[in-house]
């Protein structure tokens, strides 16, 4: 196996056909500095199509957790710097693509961690964040979120570091479609089945999304103006791009005042920096009114208590066992990956581009169209083979969307 050679690719699929990074235009990468050397192969892609600048952004989680751990009080854990809210303001104004750069040199850095100072340290951040999130949910910009393996999280995946890379890069070569003579066209034809379940979900316009299996029976409501999208978006100058890579799911903005029921999760999921499995939670009128968790309980609770939109949901999405993520066995301790292995929902806030005409919305139009508002956005994985999902039209009757986990639409 070429390690180089599927590096290139792989940075090809992402500048070019994800991000599909114009000329002339500034890209900005986001990532730990444990990615630097794949930044750079990002970067060689970039400046071959003619970025006018790569700008890197290195966070170091090992400095993160010093922080956490050794600052003397509690109150310091809120201080952010004040430029940094106006340095993304300029990357949206200023027109910047932007690529989020995961893979983490330690995946469990934040076990163990005060979960109260997790949360300080977390809600600072995100206040911060608001505006530049705000806007990439909007597709103000061309985005793209993808994942680069680490020794550690290949070992985490696969259950040892012995030959991780050849071994990681098996499994991830066909979710990724590099395995195709083509991945572009590879690509493109998997958006065109995306865009048509989605076509299926906005011709329909079911007033519910119904969710049932072992544990979980789960009523999703949904507003007539709401949009199903999936696989690639349009920013503000019109110009395609694949928010995620891979991508797998449809998804949409729920009603976040009407989600009754009671569901369990299917999956871990990172929250606030910590792996939660086991979680479960019961709905009445849009609020979580109950919760649970085999690990890391008092960590849900923090992000529960995060602010008023956090017990709410922002996003339904419908992902079937076809997905190659979920057909590889793998449980991937990501959420990139495990979200497009499974049907899930959201907790947080909601999407404007779900909407109809959402991204030209006020604030306070959103609110009126009970669209969910929130520092935090975490996905909770639904979904397997045992979990069936119907559209529940006006007149009470249901439809089959997905049966024993696959697809009948």
């Amino acid at each position: 196996m070429d390690f180089d050679e599927l590096r290139r690719r792989y940075a090809e699929i992402i500048v070019e056909t994800a991000i599909n990074l114009q000329e002339g235009e500034p890209l900005l990468i986001r990532t730990e500095v444990a990615q630097r050397e794949f930044s750079k192969v990002l970067a060689e892609v970039a400046y071959s199509r003619r970025a006018s600048l790569v700008s890197m952004q290195y966070s170091d989680p090992e400095l993160s957790r010093l922080r956490i751990d050794k600052t003397l009080e509690d109150d310091y854990l809120e201080f952010v710097p004040s430029y940094l809210e106006n340095m993304y303001d300029c990357y949206l104004k200023d027109g910047w693509s932007s690529i989020s750069l995961r893979g983490p040199e330690s995946p469990d850095i934040l076990e163990g961690a005060d979960p109260v100072r997790v949360g300080k340290v977390n809600k600072a951040n995100s206040k911060v964040m608001r505006s530049f999130l705000k806007g990439i949910s909007a597709n103000r910009i061309a985005w793209n979120v993808c994942l680069f393996p680490t020794e550690a999280w290949a070992a985490k995946v696969l259950g040892s570091s012995e030959d991780w890379e050849r071994r990681i890069w098996e499994v991830l070569v066909p979710i990724l479609r590099l395995d195709s003579n083509d991945p572009t066209e590879a690509w493109l034809e998997h958006d065109v089945e995306l865009k048509r379940r989605c076509g299926h979900m906005n011709r329909v316009r079911y007033d519910k999304i119904h969710f049932t299996g072992p544990d979980t029976d789960l009523y999703v409501g949904m507003a007539p103006n709401r949009i199903f999208a999936g696989g690639r978006c349009v920013n503000q100058k019109g110009v395609e791009f694949f928010p995620n890579i891979p991508t797998e799911e449809i998804f949409s903005t729920p009603d976040h005042t009407r989600t009754d029921g009671f569901v369990k999760t299917t999956r871990p999921v990172e929250v606030l920096g910590t792996q939660v499995s086991g979680a479960w939670f019961r709905f009445s009128a849009g609020q979580v009114v109950e919760f649970g968790a085999d690990t890391n309980r008092e960590i849900l609770e923090q992000y529960l208590n995060f602010d008023d939109g956090a017990r709410a949901l922002g996003e339904v999405a419908l992902v079937d066992a076809d997905s190659p993520i979920f057909r590889s066995g793998k449980i991937f301790y990501n959420i990139l990956f495990d979200e497009n292995a499974a049907c899930h929902i959201a907790l947080g806030n909601g999407y404007a581009d779900c909407i109809e005409n959402g991204t030209k919305m006020s604030d306070d139009e959103l609110e009126e169209t009970r669209c969910n508002s929130s520092l935090v956005h975490t996905d909770f994985m639904i979904g397997s083979e045992e979990v069936s999902v119907s559209g529940v039209k006006d007149d009470g009757s249901e439809e089959k969307i997905i049966e024993q986990g696959v697809f009948v639409i």
